[in-house]
């Protein structure tokens, strides 16, 4: 394929599959051959990584904790929030065509009418728990900045409480290159 000449600015025309003679061809496809093995190899391993570690998910948190973790992924966007208020929506739906009581269905969507202070108090103590840095939307002066502090504290000793723990070093470098995925070299060793 045609580059761009060092120093001069200007780029030669692309040369296409069709103008190449088959010799160059051939060279071409061999060069992105080497450099999809490798890609395809390091997706590969990511993809086995990721589902050992989904298997871990599942013995620590149950059959669903997997699923817990990707509601949470997914309700971290206004598009996600809304895909999934609309499949609860429908789900409420069909047990009611089925005459199946879920208590205040009508009224499962509308506004959230829990107290401030209780939201934020909800809000930090959800970011303690996280491990997250706290984010605190409310002025200082309100009764709803003091319960999202003590909401985080409570959070925060909850986590201490249980104590840290470390990843091990195999797993800390799955991780770091598994992150690595999109750069333009993958880090991998296929064994």
């Amino acid at each position: 394929m045609a580059r761009k000449k060092k120093g001069d600015g200007a780029s030669a025309p692309k040369v296409t599959a069709e103008q190449m003679d088959d010799d160059q061809l051939y060279s071409l496809t061999e060069q992105h051959r080497k450099t999809y093995e490798v890609r395809l190899a390091a997706k590969k391993a990511a993809d086995k990584a990721l589902t050992d570690y989904g298997k871990i998910i599942k013995a620590d948190l149950g059959p669903k904790g997997l699923q817990d973790i990707k509601d949470l992924i997914a309700l971290s966007t206004p598009e996600g929030e809304a895909a999934m208020k609309a499949d609860m929506q429908r789900q409420a739906r069909v047990m009611r065509w089925m005459n199946i009581p879920i208590g205040t269905q009508g009224a499962l969507f509308e506004d959230d009418r829990t107290p401030l202070v209780e939201r934020a108090y909800a809000e930090g103590k959800r970011q303690g728990l996280a491990g997250e840095r706290q984010d605190n939307p409310h002025h200082v002066t309100t009764d709803a900045h003091r319960e999202h502090n003590r909401g985080y504290a409570d959070g925060q000793t909850a986590l201490a409480s249980k104590g840290f723990t470390k990843l091990d070093p195999d797993e800390a470098e799955s991780i770091r290159a598994s992150a690595q995925m999109g750069s333009s070299r993958p880090t991998f060793e296929v064994h």
